[in-house]
């Protein structure tokens, strides 16, 4: 298929398709998953393959980029502590299950621990309509599962950094120490700069949107160039965001916040999700699906059993426990970003990588279906 008809093929689809998924609670950004999934079970080749590839990495960097951007430790001070304390007993729980299971089909430990701590994190996103539509926002469930959402954001950038060593061969080889020196030094450095009032001052004024971009860009592919010398463009891409956010005030955040998720998920995010399917080996799960049950599963039993354990003790009801380890159960999040990363970098095969993102589709096409029919019956007693 050539390039540009299946970029217009992937854009229509996203406004077709994608409306019809949300409707459901399904993120829209799946309608080019499963075009991804179809043209690869198909056998159908695409022309160009090495442009449209470098446009996915390109997207699949600037994802990262907006999750550090998105990052507000702010919020993270707020949050009391039995938000703290079920986050990562919730994650911890899921890792460690996670991380036996996929042992178990023998992977190694470094493997296994890392690809569970990335399916380990909670898509928030995908719950916020439904807790909003459904009243419970507001609730103290509502508030649990939003925030363990939130600080579910520090456990990625973790894992980022964990995968980071891992696609560099260790801290201490090569370039990879001087590398992230560097950037963390430029990160560092502006957040030092933004606390002299003398630049806060010069920056209060809301950028025209022409500039912002370039900003935007700039900052981007800057990190990204340092960050290539140490193979460690994943967390210059995150930490790219981070630092584009210590140069903005308060004052114009939401809304250049807005044209950066526009921009992003608008152009970007298509395009890696249809990477993402199309990378998929959906053949070796059909003859072969017991890795993929069995890690949905697994993960679902560990979300509801730590759960019900830190809900209970925190004056949570059974069911309340029940739908808070149901809610988080929703995949949709930088796991599929951080799989994607190891994928192509060749520290988990084939296997592993279908059999991750069949389970994670698994979960974010029921799991909201059934939070939402069962938040609904259930919210006038909580």
């Amino acid at each position: 298929m050539e390039l540009f008809l299946l970029l217009a093929i992937t854009y229509l689809l996203s406004l077709v398709l994608g409306h019809l998924l949300e409707k459901l609670y399904i993120p829209w950004l799946f309608s080019l998953l499963f075009l991804g999934m179809l043209l690869k079970l198909l056998n159908v080749g695409i022309s160009n393959m090495q442009t449209f590839e470098w446009l996915a990495t390109i997207g699949m960097y600037f994802m990262l980029f907006m999750i550090g951007f998105e990052l507000e430790m702010e919020k993270l001070k707020t949050l009391g502590r039995f938000i703290i304390l079920a986050t990562f007993s919730i994650v911890l729980f899921d890792a460690v299950m996670g991380s036996i299971v996929i042992h178990g089909f023998g992977y190694s430990w470094i493997v296994a621990i890392v690809t569970a701590l990335s399916f380990a994190t909670v898509g928030e996103a995908i719950l916020l309509p439904i807790l909003d539509e459904t009243k419970v926002l507001r609730t103290k469930l509502g508030s649990a599962i939003i925030g363990i959402g939130i600080l579910d954001d520090v456990v990625e950038v973790f894992v980022i950094v964990v995968a980071t060593l891992l696609i560099g061969k260790g801290i201490f080889e090569g370039n990879i120490f001087i590398t992230i020196s560097s950037l963390l030094a430029i990160t560092f450095l502006l957040i030092i700069l933004m606390k002299l009032k003398t630049l806060k001052r010069s920056l209060k004024k809301v950028p025209e949107m022409e500039d912002f971009f370039l900003l935007t860009l700039l900052i981007f592919f800057t990190f990204l160039v340092i960050g290539s010398y140490g193979n460690c463009e994943a967390l210059a891409s995150l930490l790219a965001g981070i630092s584009l956010r210590t140069l903005l005030t308060k004052k114009p955040l939401r809304k250049i916040e807005r044209a950066i998720r526009t921009f992003g998920y608008g152009f970007f995010a298509p395009l890696f999700f249809l990477w993402v399917g199309y990378c998929m080996d959906l053949l070796s799960i059909m003859t072969s699906p017991m890795l993929t049950l069995t890690i949905f599963f697994v993960s679902l039993m560990a979300k509801l059993s730590s759960s019900l354990l830190t809900g209970l003790k925190h004056g949570f009801s059974i069911k309340e426990a029940i739908l808070l380890g149901t809610g988080l159960s929703v995949r949709f999040s930088t796991g599929l970003v951080i799989t994607q990363l190891l994928y192509t970098n060749n520290l988990i095969d084939s296997m592993l990588f279908s059999s991750l993102i069949a389970a994670s589709t698994l979960s974010t096409l029921f799991v909201p279906i059934i939070f939402s029919i069962s938040l609904s019956k259930l919210k006038r007693n909580i």
